[in-house]
């Protein structure tokens, strides 16, 4: 592999301009040998070295910037790891200390004397047996008998609890602790890396420089100018790795240098595929080859069941479209995490998920395609049963509880951590005002407003399981049905389950200004949800009200409101899409017109597509406009509305892309490369003298 293959292959993505030019030198060398070859030619030697002389001057001035840009760089980061490493060494110190002193607190040994008075005998921390007196009030016997039981126990439960209290603490401040000393292990490695990569673009580059120019004056420059460099021979990193191994080893580890290791030490970038996972995933594609065409045969063909009862085919889309569209989504969501690591889109800091063990984007589509393979066999099984007139509404319904059994699943399998992590998340979400709001957070909460349609079939699903289907008789229907499924109330509960997805992130959004106090973006935001409660509103009551409206469904007046809505959310969001979270439209573009000053994706037609595909989805919805003026495709609503599902599942896959990318470019402004586990936040009131001492300290 050429050495600029392999740079680009490592370098870490949040300091791609930090790393040394090495193709725009080797350019400069190409581009000198190009015009020095009519001396060449000529035989010339005289004429040819005097052009290299002149080149030499601006290459190596070219070199020297370089070398002051990855020195000061290099410095930077080793301070800010040295301000890491005592603030870390001191929170072990503080940790070990306060174990201690939990193993020796002070034992309360009750007593009680003749008079008055109780003394409490008291073992403080060198062993001695200190005695305090407490004066009481006169009392009589009876009750200076009583008295040592009755203090005695709620104390003692008072020194439990606390004891309890400090024990979770401390176990709380260990995790943390071994998660910031992982991220910190990290960052030596990647800042290792950065040195390691550097020195040997100069040495490759200069090695050329001599081989074109047939001449040692690079070899000297190297000598001279990076041999000697800072980020070349400082031994500072090298040496923080190895306190960090034998700290994390003897803290946490109990001495046991093998286990320490194999929590430190795995690559945070790479993302090693499993042949495992890779034979599974080329297994569930090949049967989801079998079983699609096997559907679309038993649908073509099977009309009517073999009671000649035809087949319950809208129960069937109800019942089934919104799992087809979470597995689809899942299954997208492994292709977006390819794209982001093939382009170095560093979503695992973005999320703040663990980089060492967090879900591929095989894994991803591992899960995607086997509950592609289950929701296939699932639908099978329906029109079948269907077919024999044997219970075929049973068969959703097991899908459905598989589903959910895979993600409550509460033992160690089936990638655990990643179905913990979700469920944490979706928690912060609905309970979104009463947590602070992370990336991961929000962009969940986006996922959630694409899929709307599974909140409006959560409805129907509740009410036709428990008042349509008859479970034995196969299409006995249940004669009395709940209020809630009826009317006005249906279309009020329809309505509270749409606005979910809005509220989640209205609600986020809300939380956010409380924390931050910046009404914009986070008002601004805010209303853009807000637009999300006044369509959907305006819909319910057009659809409410279109009962009276028949025979000319044009004259309803909540038609016009809901078009005028539609339009005013749908620009709000699209404006939203483009500029704000895209970050599209920048007055510092430059050449990347109607774009950003970065991109990371290769060629700019695909952001150009992507805006061009957000303005066309942001404004379909004009499709049903028009099925209004038309009485007769009324009866295809459905399946429309289901077409809507996937278009919107696709615009939020290509939504995904720009997204991540513009969040990671706004990180590369601040260089942060693994996260900053904050584990003792400077107080705001500084005490002086400490500072003093830490500034005299070698490191301070």
């Amino acid at each position: 592999m050429k050495f600029a293959q392999h740079l680009s292959a490592h370098v870490t993505p949040e300091w791609n301009s930090q790393y040394i030019r090495y193709d725009e030198m080797k350019e400069l060398l190409a581009q000198a040998v190009a015009k020095a070859q009519p001396y060449v030619d000529e035989s010339d030697n005289i004429l040819r070295e005097q052009f290299f002389l002149r080149v030499d001057e601006h290459f190596f001035q070219y070199c020297e910037k370089e070398a002051t840009k990855i020195n000061t760089f290099f410095a930077e980061k080793l301070a800010e790891a040295s301000r890491r490493w005592e603030t870390l060494s001191n929170e072990v110190l503080q940790m070990e200390q306060a174990r201690r002193f939990g193993h020796r607190r002070p034992a309360i040994v009750p007593g009680n004397t003749p008079g008055n008075d109780q003394n409490i005998g008291v073992t403080n921390t060198d062993g001695v047996k200190l005695t305090k007196v407490k004066h009481r009030s006169g009392h009589n016997e009876d009750d200076n008998a009583m008295t040592p039981l009755t203090r005695v126990l709620p104390e003692r439960l008072i020194e439990l609890t606390r004891e309890k209290q400090t024990q979770r603490v401390q176990y709380r401040k260990r995790t943390d602790l071994k998660l910031a000393f992982s991220e910190f292990y990290l960052m030596l490695v990647l800042v290792q890396n950065y040195q390691t990569l550097n020195f040997t673009g100069f040495r490759k580059i200069l090695k050329k420089h001599d081989k074109l120019f047939r001449t040692i004056r690079g070899d000297e420059w190297r000598k001279l100018h990076i041999d000697s460099a800072p980020f070349h021979t400082s031994q500072h990193v090298n040496q923080l790795i190895n306190d960090v191994e034998v700290l994390y080893t003897d803290t946490f580890e109990s001495g046991d240098r093998a286990r320490a290791m194999k929590r430190l030490r795995i690559p945070p970038l790479e993302e090693k595929q499993s042949p495992a996972v890779t034979f599974r995933v080329g297994l569930f594609v090949g049967m989801l080859f079998l079983l699609l065409p096997t559907v679309i045969i038993l649908c073509s063909h099977l009309h009517d069941s073999q009671s000649t009862k035809p087949l319950a085919w809208r129960q069937a889309l109800f019942l089934y479209r919104s799992t087809f569209l979470v597995v689809l989504h899942i299954a997208l969501v492994g292709i977006n995490v390819y794209g982001w690591s093939s382009s170095g889109v560093n979503h695992v800091l973005i999320f703040e998920i663990d980089p060492r063990n967090h879900l591929t984007y095989q894994q991803f589509l591992e899960i995607g395609t086997f509950l592609f393979v289950i929701w296939f066999l699932s639908f099978t099984g329906f029109i079948l049963s269907s077919y024999y007139d044997f219970h075929p509404f049973i068969q959703p319904l097991i899908f459905l509880t598989l589903i959910l059994l895979f993600l409550f699943n509460p033992t160690p399998t089936l990638y655990h951590h990643a179905r913990f992590w979700f469920l944490k998340t979706l928690r912060r979400i609905i309970c979104a005002p009463f947590y602070r709001v992370g990336f991961a957070d929000f962009w969940l909460g986006d996922q959630l407003t694409s899929l709307e349609l599974i909140f409006f079939d959560i409805e129907y699903f509740l009410c036709f399981y428990f008042y349509d289907v008859g479970w034995w008789p196969v299409n006995s229907m249940s004669s009395a049905r709940s209020i809630l499924c009826n009317g006005w109330p249906k279309i009020v509960l329809q309505t509270i389950l749409l606005m979910l997805p809005s509220w989640f992130r209205f609600a986020q959004c809300l939380r956010r200004y409380r924390d931050t106090k910046h009404k914009f973006p986070h008002l601004a935001n805010a209303g853009k949800y807000a637009t999300g409660f006044l369509v959907i509103s305006t819909n319910s009551l057009r659809r409410a009200t279109a009962i009276h409206f028949l025979d000319d469904p044009t004259s309803n007046p909540f038609l016009y409101v809901w078009i005028l809505a539609s339009f005013i959310g749908a620009t709000y969001k699209l404006i939203w899409d483009l500029r704000m979270d895209w970050g599209f439209f920048d007055s510092n573009a430059g050449e990347n017109k109607f774009l950003r000053d970065q991109i990371v994706y290769p060629s700019k037609l695909y952001y150009y597509a992507a805006i061009a595909e957000d303005v066309i989805f942001r404004y379909i919805w004009i499709i049903n406009v028009f099925m209004q003026f038309r009485t007769h495709s009324a009866e295809y609503a459905d399946v429309i509305g289901f077409i809507f599902g996937l278009i919107e599942i696709f615009r939020r896959f290509i939504w995904n892309y720009f997204r991540l990318e513009n969040e990671h470019l706004n990180n590369c402004g601040e260089f942060r490369a693994v996260r900053d586990i904050s584990i003792a936040p400077m107080s705001t009131v500084f005490d002086h003298g400490t500072l003093e001492d830490m500034m005299d300290k070698d490191n301070g």
